[in-house]
């Protein structure tokens, strides 16, 4: 089925809707961590039923107002990836309605490290959809000065926003950034010709963005 708005009825944009969110949504009381996030097959299934993966994405997105989907299998291993760096103290920015959030207060408050999860709450489709507790408002460039993070993991920064006065502070070492590569769309065309950085293609791997699953990818900036 279509999900361009303009080809459904009112009728199937709200069937869609309510499909969408059941699928992208906060864990339940008595669930695991984990549980709520779809397992990477799932969302391989889903993407071979979609006859245009890309528009099936942006509407999942706009239905929910999630522009980040990792897979069950995504948390884990950013755990092990801050691990490997020895990253102690981890700051989640944009974090919207925390639907990463969720998953990841539960495991670094396991594994010993200190998180923090802000958002400005000026998303484009947050009203009227819950919001996970752990998330607080705020700003990342005014919070990193107090909560010294080791590192920030910010999944689709604003449109052509610089990033770059948050390498300057002396806490921070690593800046993951999830979404498209080369700026314009998910940050400054100008951080990604001035700061050193890589592309995680594991990180990649296990996750898609609301744009579509071959452009979005998780890149490790870090300070000169």
């Amino acid at each position: 089925m279509s999900t361009d708005s303009h080809n459904l009825s009112f009728r199937q944009r709200r069937r869609f809707e309510e499909f969408a969110r059941t699928l992208i949504r906060l864990p339940q009381p008595g669930e695991g961590p984990l549980e709520y996030l779809l397992p990477e097959a799932r969302w391989q299934e889903l993407l071979r039923r979609a006859a245009d993966p890309e528009e099936w994405l942006m509407a999942l997105s706009q239905a929910t107002g999630v522009y980040f989907f990792p897979s069950r299998e995504w948390p884990p291993l950013f755990l092990r990836y801050l691990n490997l760096l020895g990253v102690q103290r981890l700051l989640e920015a944009g974090a919207g309605r925390g639907y990463l959030t969720a998953a990841l207060a539960s495991l670094t408050g396991a594994a010993g490290l200190t998180f923090k999860a802000l958002d400005k709450r000026e998303g484009e489709y947050g009203a009227g959809l819950p919001v996970h507790p752990q998330v607080e408002p705020g700003d990342v460039f005014a919070a990193v000065a107090d909560f010294q993070p080791e590192a920030v993991l910010y999944a689709w920064p604003p449109p052509g926003q610089s990033l770059a006065a948050l390498l300057q502070f002396p806490s921070l070492r690593y800046l993951m950034v999830v979404g498209e590569a080369g700026g314009g769309v998910t940050g400054a065309r100008e951080d990604w010709l001035t700061w050193p950085h890589k592309k995680s293609p594991l990180l990649s791997r296990f996750s898609r963005g609301r744009t579509g699953q071959t452009r979005h990818q998780v890149t490790i900036f870090w300070s000169g």
